[in-house]
């Protein structure tokens, strides 16, 4: 179906696609969680994820009190599914477990395998035996995996490559002769919407209108959605492996030495295919309308909410101006434009690898990436500035953030993106963690599972499965409890004739990475008690369960949960002091709420303290909290004395960041039909 909306000409390549299928949120299990149990092991293990530590299943099972999810086969509690993205570069491989009634999903198992399809075939666009060998390798390997998880179901999707290549069929009947699997070749279209699918689970953009942009060794897809809906979608002959051999030449023969003439020479080739889609044109009638006069003076990024990277280029790029950042203690290095090739030292600053840290010296030795999934145009072209000077594989590599997988491509790979974000007027972009393999998946499961629907809420569905799979003390419970006690304490002190001047630091996203605090604030007991608020930071900052979240948001729900007990932050060291510092006030005042509304819930009953306000001397601005103590299952009023005593071991801190004084007293409860007898809620002196 060509697309001949809004004005917009038919165009080879723009085809309107289907609506998304529904969609749920995806969680890694338990399985792939990133944590560790050994307090005297701390040093990354070897897994399929490179800087994360491997946890045992059957330990973790054992601390969890619980068995491993079985297979759907026998009597289809789950569905398991294997997803296979063949792409040009690499092979990636993602497994999911859903529930068979369509409630839930977890990933159990992720790989990636670098195959390069056509690698080595210049213009000729053949799949050479060599690769073929590759290929057949890596499926009957993701093969085996799949049989060991009992999967229902596996995927194999081929793109670019298997589109394109002269001996497409003969390469796809040796796949099949070889594992039985059939491969599905889809349509650049179809890819474009397969990825749109799949960014919808990790970034809340289901009610914007967005620019969609994967970048893949063989293709690029753009797409252009509104409101969860894709409208126009294209795939272009431009990869970054693709424009490497095409202008740099073989990889497989490549000295590592790329000169500012083939950069040259990448930069023309992506501006020329570019100009020949005509898409910017098109799109710009698409978003900013047509023949009202203003789309002339509007650029075509403010045209949309945001644009969407994908793919793992994207995030590489990201990643590298992250370490590059100067608030991160690194700035990008100044290129002299008569540097010599056998110059050196030009790079003479300390390396940022985007490894993880484990818990020794959480206190504040150690050094980590402040990662953010936004970066500008401008961040992007002063990367591309400075890997387009590094000649030699040797300097490249030792650039912030840089994963020697990526050493070579990430030049191609740069200079396309960059060359994208001029050409259609981007000012900024927010990446993507999920591209094709998840959209995928979800498609797969929408067809597969009956009833499979969307997850209304990303953020809070998949906050809740994060804290769901690490409650082993029924502490979830309680920590629910905390949340309603906290936002009773909120509403409170809003209410007094003088609120606390610091709450106006705190908006409804704020509230929200208070409540994901107070949530998660307990999950580190999985790994021991006496230093579960360190565990909790570790957890959080690496599960990568919490879609939705940007990294900073992530960051500053796991300090939330760091300092729920012990030590108090402080904005002058530790990892706090390593966060910009506009959140600095935020998140101390968000911790005194978290550790006052924790003890008021000590003994961890969800009951003890039934409610809380505050009473407040209109001169002196002091104030006195009321905990109004609920009752036990036997009716009786619950003895409160243990809260009491934990909130005052709060109060001093809790009274110095909200700049008041602060006691506690308990309240009476009131019978029915007392309500209206209590009077006023302020005290005056």
């Amino acid at each position: 179906q060509v697309a001949h909306r809004r004005g917009v000409p038919a165009r080879p390549g723009f085809v309107v696609v289907a609506p998304p299928r529904p969609h749920h949120c995806l969680n890694p299990s338990a399985e792939n969680l990133n944590t560790f149990l050994d307090k005297t092991e701390g040093q990354p293990s070897s897994s399929s994820s490179p800087g994360r530590l491997a946890l045992d299943d059957a330990r973790l099972e054992e601390r969890l009190g619980k068995a491993g999810p079985k297979s759907g086969r026998g009597g289809k509690d789950y569905f398991t599914v294997c997803a296979v993205d063949m792409g040009t570069n690499s092979f990636h491989m993602v497994i999911v477990r859903a529930d068979a009634r369509g409630k839930s999903c977890v990933v159990v198992e992720q790989m990636k395998e670098e195959v390069r399809i056509l690698g080595g075939t210049g213009s000729f666009n053949v799949i050479m035996d060599g690769p073929r060998a590759r290929a057949i390798s890596v499926l009957k390997r993701i093969q085996n995996i799949a049989s060991t998880k009992e999967c229902d179901q596996i995927r194999l999707v081929a793109t670019s490559a298997a589109r394109e290549a002269r001996n497409s069929n003969a390469f796809l009947r040796k796949v099949t002769e070889a594992t039985g699997l059939e491969v599905e070749v889809i349509s650049g279209q179809e890819e474009a919407r397969l990825v749109y699918l799949g960014a919808m689970q990790a970034v809340p953009i289901r009610d914007k209108n967005v620019l969609l942009v994967d970048i893949g060794g063989g293709s690029t897809e753009i797409l252009y959605g509104e409101q969860g809906s894709p409208h126009f979608a294209i795939s272009l002959q431009l990869g970054h492996l693709r424009l490497f051999e095409e202008c740099v030449g073989s990889l497989d023969d490549f000295d590592g030495v790329i000169s500012p003439e083939k950069v040259a020479e990448c930069r023309s080739r992506v501006q020329l295919i570019l100009n020949e889609t005509g898409i910017k044109d098109d799109l710009r009638k698409l978003i900013l309308g047509n023949g009202d006069g203003n789309e002339a003076v509007l650029r075509l990024g403010e045209g949309m909410d945001l644009a969407v990277g994908c793919s793992g280029t994207i995030e590489r790029v990201q990643e590298m101006i992250a370490a590059m950042r100067e608030k991160n203690g690194a700035v990008l290095p100044e290129i002299s434009e008569n540097r010599s090739s056998s110059s050196s030292g030009v790079f003479q600053m300390m390396p940022f690898p985007l490894s993880d840290r484990n818990l020794e010296g959480m206190e504040g030795e150690d050094e980590y990436d402040m990662e953010e999934r936004k970066f500008t145009i401008g961040d992007l072209r002063e990367l591309v500035s400075v890997v387009a000077a590094c000649k030699t594989r040797k300097e490249r590599a030792s650039l912030p953030g840089m994963n020697i997988k990526r050493v070579d491509l990430i030049v191609t790979g740069a200079v396309i993106l960059e060359g994208i974000m001029s050409y259609l007027e981007l000012d900024s972009m927010t990446v993507s963690p999920f591209a094709l393999r998840e959209g995928i998946i979800f498609d797969t499961l929408s067809k597969s599972i009956e009833g499979f629907k969307p997850a209304p809420d990303i953020r809070r569905d998949s906050l809740m499965h994060l804290a769901t799979r690490f409650d082993t003390e029924n502490r979830l419970r309680s920590a629910k409890h905390s949340v309603e006690l906290s936002k009773q304490l909120l509403v409170s002190l809003r209410a007094g004739p003088r609120p606390p001047k610091a709450l106006e630091l705190l908006d409804e996203r704020f509230e929200f990475l208070m409540e994901a605090g107070l949530l998660l604030h307990s999950v580190g007991i999985v790994v021991n008690h006496s230093k579960h608020h360190k565990h909790a930071y570790y957890i959080i900052k690496n599960s990568d369960i919490l879609l939705g979240f940007m990294p900073m948001e992530i960051e500053i729900v796991a300090l939330l949960a760091l300092h729920h007990r012990k030590k108090y932050p402080n904005p002058r060291k530790g990892l706090l002091s390593r966060v910009p510092r506009e959140f600095h006030e935020r998140i101390v005042l968000m911790v005194a709420i978290i550790r006052v509304c924790i003890a008021l819930d000590r003994r961890n009953t969800a009951s003890a303290v039934e409610s809380v306000q505050v009473l407040q001397d209109v001169e002196t601005e002091a104030c006195v909290l009321v905990a109004t103590p609920g009752l036990n299952s036997e009716g009786m009023i619950n003895d409160i004395s243990f809260e009491m005593w934990a909130v005052r071991q709060e109060l001093e801190f809790f009274s110095s960041v909200l700049g008041r004084d602060f006691s506690i007293v308990e309240g009476d409860r009131l019978e029915p039909g007392q309500e209206d007898l209590k009077g006023n809620s302020f005290l005056s002196s």
